[in-house]
C-alpha cells in the first residue's frame, strides 16, 4: 500500500474513531444524567439542595484531598462562599450520629445501627442526632417547640469543641436524660466533647428537610459549632467538610438556577469538587436515552467496519517467527488505535471545552476497550498466519 493510500485510510480511521468516541461518550453521559435525575429531585420550583462532594465517586478516597497542603484553606474558602451567597439561604444541617460513650439505657428507636458496642475497648452507642445552624432553627421555629428548659441562645452557635456544647433532646429522652445533665459525645468520631442537656422538645416536633418530614422525638439536637485554634488539623478538616455539606434553599425556579450557577462558581474558584446535577432532565444535546443509544450503535457499527478494513490491510505474510508476527501486528493495531484516539480526544475536548466531563468520564474505559481490540486483532492475525503457514 503506497503512502497516499495509507494516509487516506488513516484519515478515514481517525474520523471513525472520533465518531465512535463521541457516540459512546454521549450515551454514557445520557445514562449518567438519567441516574442523576432519578436520585435528585426535579422540583426546581422550591426545595433544598443537599451539597455532596464528588471525590469517592471518582475512584479515590476523600483522604487524598485532605492530604493536600492547602486542603484546609480550600475548605475555609468554600465555607465562606456558601455563607456569603446573596439572597439564598444556606442551612448547616448534619445528621452525624451523637456517639454516646457510656452504657445506653434506651430502646433501639434512639439508635442508628448497633448500640452498646465496644470499639478499641471503648463502649459507644451511635444515637440519632441533628446539628443545625441558627438560620435553619429559626426557619423551623424550633425555639417555639420547647416543653421543658430552653432552646439555644445565639451564643450557643459560637461554641467550640473545647467548651460545653448545649443540647436539646427530643420528647422521648425525658425518661433517659435529666435536665442540665452532662453527657459525653465522641464528636465526628474524632474528639470527645462535653454536652449539656438544656431542654426537651414538645412531643411530635417535626422539621422539614428537602420535602422530607423528620420527627425529632428520638433525636438529640446540637448547634453547629465553630472551629477553635486549639483544634487539631484533622479535626478542623473533618468539621469543615461536614459544614460544607449542608443544604442550599430555593423558593422558585429562578433561585434554583441561581443556586446551580453559584455552586459552579465555587467549584471553579476553589477547585473543590461538588456534584452538580443537570439543570434539565435531558443531556447536553436534548436527546433521549433511546436516541443516544442509536448514536452509539451507529458509531459502533462504523467502528467495526473500519476495524475489519484495518485487519485485512495489515495481515503480514512473512517467513519470520511467531514472536515477530505478534509484535509487528500488535504495534500496528495499537499504533493506529491510540494515535487516532489521542487526536479524537484533542479535537472533541477543544470543541466542547465547557463540557469536558462528558469525554473525561469515559476516557479510561475507551482506552481499555481499544487495548482489548488491538490484542484481539493481533490474536486473529497470528492464528491466520499460522494457518496459512
Amino acid at each position: 500500500m503506497d503512502f497516499n493510500n495509507r494516509l487516506k485510510h488513516y484519515l478515514v480511521f481517525v474520523t471513525i474513531i472520533i465518531i465512535f468516541v463521541f457516540g459512546s461518550s454521549v450515551y454514557s453521559y445520557a445514562l449518567f444524567v438519567e441516574r442523576n435525575n432519578s436520585s435528585i429531585s426535579q422540583n426546581s420550583s422550591q426545595g433544598d439542595w443537599l451539597l455532596a462532594d464528588n471525590y469517592d465517586r471518582k475512584g479515590y478516597r476523600y483522604e487524598n484531598f485532605l492530604r493536600k497542603k492547602d486542603s484546609l484553606k480550600i475548605l475555609k474558602q468554600v465555607y465562606q462562599h456558601l455563607m456569603n451567597i446573596k439572597n439564598i439561604d444556606y442551612y448547616e444541617i448534619s445528621n452525624q450520629d451523637f456517639i454516646y460513650t457510656k452504657k445506653f439505657q434506651g430502646s433501639k428507636s434512639f439508635i442508628n445501627g448497633k448500640g452498646n458496642q465496644k470499639i478499641d475497648d471503648v463502649l459507644i452507642t451511635p444515637l440519632k442526632s441533628m446539628q443545625v445552624s441558627e438560620l435553619y432553627a429559626k426557619r423551623q421555629n424550633l425555639d417555639q417547640s420547647i416543653q421543658t428548659g430552653e432552646f439555644f441562645k445565639r451564643s450557643a452557635y459560637k461554641k467550640t469543641s473545647n467548651q460545653i456544647v448545649p443540647v436539646v433532646a427530643g420528647a422521648n429522652y425525658k425518661h433517659i436524660f435529666k435536665l442540665n445533665s452532662i453527657v459525653e459525645n465522641s464528636y465526628l468520631a474524632t474528639k470527645n466533647i462535653r454536652c449539656k442537656i438544656i431542654g426537651f422538645l414538645d412531643k411530635k416536633t417535626n422539621v422539614k428537610v428537602d420535602e422530607e418530614i423528620i420527627n425529632l422525638d428520638n433525636y438529640l439536637i446540637m448547634p453547629s459549632i465553630k472551629l477553635s485554634p486549639q483544634d487539631t488539623l484533622d479535626f478542623k478538616q473533618i468539621l469543615l467538610s461536614d459544614k460544607c455539606e449542608g443544604y442550599l434553599h430555593y423558593d422558585n425556579k429562578n433561585e434554583y438556577h441561581q443556586v446551580v450557577q453559584q455552586v459552579k462558581r465555587i467549584v471553579k474558584e476553589t477547585g473543590y469538587e461538588y456534584i452538580i446535577p443537570p439543570e434539565e432532565k435531558h443531556n447536553l444535546y436534548n436527546l433521549s436515552i433511546g436516541q443516544t443509544f442509536l448514536v452509539f450503535l451507529s458509531s459502533a457499527l462504523a467502528f467495526l467496519l473500519v476495524i475489519r478494513k484495518l485487519y485485512r490491510d495489515h495481515i503480514i505474510k512473512t517467513e519470520k517467527g511467531l514472536f515477530f508476527v505478534t509484535f509487528k501486528n500488535l504495534t500496528v493495531y495499537l499504533g493506529w488505535l491510540f494515535s487516532a484516539f489521542v487526536i479524537s480526544q484533542g479535537i472533541l475536548l477543544a470543541l466542547y471545552k465547557n463540557h469536558q466531563n462528558i469525554f473525561i468520564r469515559t476516557r479510561l474505559t475507551t482506552v481499555l476497550f481499544f487495548l482489548a481490540v488491538g490484542c484481539y486483532l493481533t490474536l486473529l492475525s497470528v492464528l491466520r498466519w499460522k494457518k496459512e503457514d
